[in-house]
């Protein structure tokens, strides 16, 4: 919330990693205005946040009294860009400047073999953004060599990689691969806001959301979105859990996205492989 008065300005926000990232736009017209900006996030968040935008205090825990936007957007179906709905919530006004994030080099340093990589992150939080486990590893394979980068949480899977990061690397080391490589493969999750934040050609899959509500229209983002006639459904969900939204493009259709993703100047949404063509 907002006092006037004293210029200062609280939130709390735990839930989503890329949802935080989506949170910067608020804070920087915030800032500029002069605001005493504080958000309240995980621990293992606010230390990384805190050398990122410095300008906010990054408070490790629950800010007493705050806005709670966990709690604001718990029940919300996407209707409009993530940020602008974070706005309409907590009362600033647009317009929004997209997300931006620039990672230390001294960050980057410890990551330079990765340079120019394909990083692959298969994993979203909610099933109806993750990739079906099959499909992912076919994907995989046919990314060796390129090099390809394995990161996310799932080390159960026999995933093929020349470099795999699953289960190693702390949010700061994400940020760092992320920042060095060529091109990101991934879902509708966190990691595609990180991405799209630090700048790197990104082709993200899509299950039932809109991209134009989790992507801004300058960020170089290829989506790829089902051709059926569910999709979106913006978690109006009608297929019972099956998902095919998140498999209607084949291995073969993603390496094809992954050879434009250097002629990406925007957000580019298709719905078939032909569209690239």
């Amino acid at each position: 919330m907002t006092n006037k008065k004293n210029s200062k300005w609280t939130v709390n926000r735990h839930h989503g990693l890329g949802d935080v990232v989506l949170l910067l736009p608020l804070l920087n017209k915030l800032l500029a205005q002069g605001t005493t900006v504080s958000v309240g996030t995980r621990p293992e968040w606010a230390n990384i946040f805190q050398d990122l935008v410095p300008e906010v205090d990054w408070v490790a825990g629950h800010i007493p009294e705050a806005a709670d936007l966990d709690a604001m957007t718990k029940d919300i179906k996407p209707e409009e860009h993530r940020t602008d709905e974070f706005g309409r919530l907590l009362k600033i006004p647009q317009p929004f400047e997209e997300p931006f994030v620039k990672v230390p080099e001294k960050w980057k340093t410890p990551f330079s073999h990765l340079s120019n990589c394909t990083v692959f992150a298969p994993e979203a939080e909610h099933v109806a953004r993750r990739a079906p486990e099959t499909w992912a590893v076919d994907v995989a394979k046919l990314l060796r060599g390129r090099p390809s980068v394995l990161v996310g949480n799932n080390t159960k899977t026999n995933f093929p990689a020349d470099h795999d990061y699953r289960g190693r690397t702390s949010v700061q080391d994400l940020f760092a691969i992320l920042a060095v490589a060529g091109t990101v493969l991934c879902m509708d999750s966190g990691v595609l806001h990180l991405a799209a934040a630090v700048g790197v050609p990104t082709i993200a899959v899509f299950g039932g959301v809109t991209p134009e509500f989790r992507i801004r229209k300058s960020q170089k983002v290829l989506a790829l979105q089902a051709d059926i006639d569910c999709c979106p459904c913006n978690k109006n969900e009608s297929c019972n859990g099956l998902y095919q939204c998140l498999t209607s493009f084949s291995p073969a259709n993603i390496i094809t996205a992954i050879d434009y993703a250097p002629h990406l100047e925007g957000l580019k949404v298709i719905r078939t492989i032909n569209e690239l063509s």
